[in-house]
């Protein structure tokens, strides 16, 4: 089951009934302090946007959680204006130098690095204890990983354990992968983000003339999205081709004149990994090997083949110890189809706010908000008046959210084989402490 983004247009019907959240009591040793968790979701509701999952360890005190409440990250069409999140067209910051850190050797765990680092640590940990994660997280501050580490398990059946190198569905994520692979080929001269998309696309619906790769990339074309179908969940573990999925939408009508609304869809970026084809004359998978993946020294980042499991990968889970069904890969293509590790993440974030793939000018297309402060493959806000580019990734047995605070040079990566694992509330926690931290 695809959940978008937010988890907010669809109802989860594969979760199991609990008929009311899950609440979980935690009797904190020394401070006697009974800390009520309500992080997980009662099935068949709308997810809105709350505060983190809270399980402090005995003794510590952790910053309140104070960032505020914010629209979904992927809005419907005509949900909420874009002044709501504060969104700016600020200027692309480029402070940062423009070489990826060197690889770190996977049989060499990087430290925890001080207070900060132990504290969300100790976070961690205390969430596994209570159920309520496995998956991996990455936290970064003025260019230094304060902590990258795995916490639960990647196939508790087999004994394996999360580590900072463990291979995890990115689900939507891939999205900004899929947007930069436009760029470079723009900065080539094979494709401009106004072209119309039917240029490069073959048997193009007359309906679909107006649209232009623009639209596709900041989910303002009106095509509409077929993991919204009621066929898509029952078929989503049978392998498909990008032409099967296009032949699932190409049909319907557009929802809205191309330009004129936010929504946001899976359709544009299987649509746009066909452009990349038609333009680089790569198949999708090979052309972000060979321009985004092997410059970046990102071994752990790759296509899934969905072959059952991914090598060296975590398999998905629904709940703490039950595993989820199987979703293949290729359903979801250039929109979601591609695995990594919390230190490719880093180094790819590294690359934001530099020259390293694209220039500045380019770039910056990247980050300007359109509609909904949607730009190329993130989502582009200023909660608490910080710019913040994000975006979150979720599917069946996969929880994602990865942001960047690039004016404070703030990486925060949560990587979730575990659905219900509340991966945008833990990565606003973290957040809030590395604010609060000195």
């Amino acid at each position: 089951m695809n959940r978008r983004l937010t988890r907010s247009r669809r109802t989860l019907s594969r979760r199991p009934s609990f008929g009311a959240p899950w609440l979980r009591l935690l009797i904190v040793a020394g401070l006697s302090v009974i800390v009520l968790l309500t992080t997980c979701r009662a099935p068949a509701t709308t997810l809105h946007l709350a505060s983190a999952p809270v399980a402090p360890a005995a003794g510590v005190s952790s910053p309140p959680v104070s960032l505020q409440a914010l629209p979904t990250v992927t809005p419907g069409a005509g949900q909420g204006q874009a002044a709501e999140s504060g969104i700016a067209g600020d200027a692309l910051p480029l402070e940062r130098p423009a070489q990826a850190p060197a690889a770190q050797p996977e049989s060499t765990p990087r430290p925890i690095v001080g207070e900060l680092g132990q504290a969300i640590d100790r976070y961690m940990n205390d969430l596994v204890s209570a159920k309520l994660f496995h998956g991996a997280v990455l936290v970064a501050r003025n260019g230094e990983v304060v902590l990258s580490k795995g916490y639960g398990m990647a196939d508790g059946d087999a004994g394996l354990a999360n580590t900072a190198t463990t291979r995890f569905r990115l689900a939507s994520v891939t999205k900004q992968f899929t947007a930069m692979a436009v760029l470079i080929l723009q900065m080539g001269g094979k494709l401009n983000v106004d072209d119309p998309a039917c240029r490069y696309l073959d048997d193009c619906p007359a309906a679909w003339q107006p649209v232009t790769i623009r639209h596709l990339l900041n989910h303002t074309s009106g095509i509409v999205d077929y993991t919204d179908f009621m066929g898509f969940e029952p078929t989503e573990m049978n392998p498909a081709t990008p032409q099967q999925l296009v032949a699932r939408f190409r049909d319907q009508p557009l929802g809205f004149a191309p330009g004129a609304l936010y929504d946001y869809c899976n359709s544009n970026y299987v649509l746009l990994g066909l452009v990349i084809e038609r333009a680089s004359g790569k198949p999708y998978a090979d052309f972000l090997r060979d321009a985004i993946f092997t410059p970046l020294g990102m071994s752990g980042t790759g296509y899934d083949l969905s072959v059952g499991r991914i090598e060296a990968g975590a398999v998905g889970y629904t709940s703490f110890e039950q595993k989820s069904g199987f979703l293949d890969a290729s359903t979801l293509y250039a929109a979601g189809g591609l695995y990594s590790t919390v230190e490719d993440m880093w180094r790819w974030s590294q690359v934001i706010g530099t020259e390293r793939l694209v220039p500045a000018q380019l770039q910056q297309q990247m980050f300007t908000p359109a509609h909904m402060g949607y730009g190329f493959g993130w989502k582009i806000e200023r909660p608490n008046g910080r710019l913040r580019y994000s975006h979150a990734g979720d599917m069946t047995g996969v929880a994602n959210f990865a942001a960047i605070y690039p004016e404070q040079q703030i990486v925060v990566i949560v990587l979730s084989n575990m659905d219900y694992a509340d991966a945008e509330g833990i990565n606003g926690y973290i957040t809030n402490l590395v604010f609060n931290s000195p």
